[in-house]
């Protein structure tokens, strides 16, 4: 009977045991959020436009010999820096060499021929139609010693401008062809970023370069590399193309800057422009540069960011616009100076939310 007690109790009480286990009471809602803003800064402050770019020489060529052969010398390395004209590596001359030997012969003979032609004609002892065609044989083996001359002259391979060995495409004593390229040289006492721009500033740069045109306020723009820290460089417009990506509606733009002194900045590094966004170009509001996670879509999908009233410590949604977008970030227009925005932590913002804002990381002022 005992037993049978245990029982029923046991199997009334188990499961009233495992409840009270499983259940958690839950945490009250904390009184607010704890969030990372910046505060926008005002147009006299400088607004940018944020691009990333790639560098490249202002000048280059893939050099390569004009006749075949087996290479004799390399007389440089990579990374070597040559003046104009500077003989890089040197062809076996030897065929070419035992060829010009015989254009040699061949011309002294036809020059022999061609005076005495000339006397001949003169006393009436050839005729004219003979010595018309020891004429051309004359110049004939005089135009095929020009050419053995040369392609002996090219049998050395010359920079056509000074630079640097960016890379050499062959070894010593391997056999060549014509036009195969054997040096990339590149002049990098100036440097290229090439940058894609959307048509509102295609135009404004644009104008900025063409001749003849209302010379218009100057824009600061200027480059900046991660390895290079609290460096601006500044930059000018070089050209901008005039036909669209077909899948980005972008534009590039060609900017150009002195070789930094001091700094290893080469061909192909990527660096970022910042394009200064004229005060005129965006009227009262401000275009910054934003983090991605600061924008978030409203149930239109149309892009909004969150302020923070700073009397109340409450957020509320303001719609913006997008503008141009690189891997992390995007810049937006219709903010206002003085505005503080939630720069982490917008995707779990609600209307009327309360917040704290983190000191830590903050960014206040902060422009592109």
């Amino acid at each position: 009977m005992k037993t049978a007690y245990k029982a029923v109790l046991a199997s009334t009480l188990l499961p009233l045991l495992l409840t009270a286990c499983t259940e958690e009471t839950p945490l009250p809602p904390p009184e607010s959020r704890p969030v990372k803003t910046m505060l926008i800064g005002g147009v006299t402050s400088g607004n940018f436009r944020q691009f990333p770019g790639v560098v490249d020489a202002i000048q280059k060529a893939d050099l390569s010999f004009r006749v075949q052969g087996k290479i004799n010398e390399v007389m440089v390395r990579e990374g070597d820096l040559v003046e104009k004209g500077a003989v890089l590596a040197k062809l076996d001359p030897t065929d070419y060499q035992i060829v010009l030997n015989d254009r040699k012969a061949s011309y002294a003979t036809a020059s022999a021929n061609f005076e005495r032609a000339k006397q001949l004609v003169a006393k009436e002892a050839i005729s004219k139609v003979d010595h018309d065609k020891i004429r051309a044989e004359y110049h004939t083996a005089k135009a095929n010693l020009e050419a053995a001359e040369q392609d002996l002259a090219y049998t050395s391979l010359k920079a056509t401008f000074p630079g640097y060995i960016a890379k050499r495409h062959v070894e010593n004593f391997e056999e060549v062809r014509r036009k195969q390229t054997v040096f990339t040289l590149q002049d990098i006492s100036e440097l290229e970023i090439k940058v894609d721009v959307p048509e509102n500033l295609m135009i404004q740069l644009r104008r900025a370069i063409e001749p003849g045109k209302v010379k218009k306020p100057r824009r600061e723009m200027y480059a900046v590399f991660d390895q290079i820290k609290d460096t601006k460089f500044p930059l000018e417009t070089k050209e901008i193309t005039t036909t669209a990506d077909p899948n980005t509606r972008t534009f590039q733009a060609t900017l150009k800057m002195d070789h930094p002194e001091g700094y290893n900045v080469l061909p192909g590094m990527t660096a970022t422009v910042f394009a200064e966004v004229l005060a005129s170009e965006i009227g009262d509001s401000v275009t910054v540069l934003l983090p991605l996670s600061a924008v978030v879509s409203d149930p239109d999908k149309n892009p909004n960011v969150w302020i923070v009233d700073e009397t109340t410590m409450t957020v509320s949604s303001k719609p913006v616009k997008a503008g141009t977008m690189t891997s992390n970030r995007i810049t937006v227009s219709g903010l206002e100076p003085g505005e503080r925005i939630v720069i982490a932590g917008a995707a779990f913002m609600r209307e009327g939310m309360k917040v704290t804002l983190l000191k830590t990381g903050e960014q206040p002022g902060e422009q592109p």
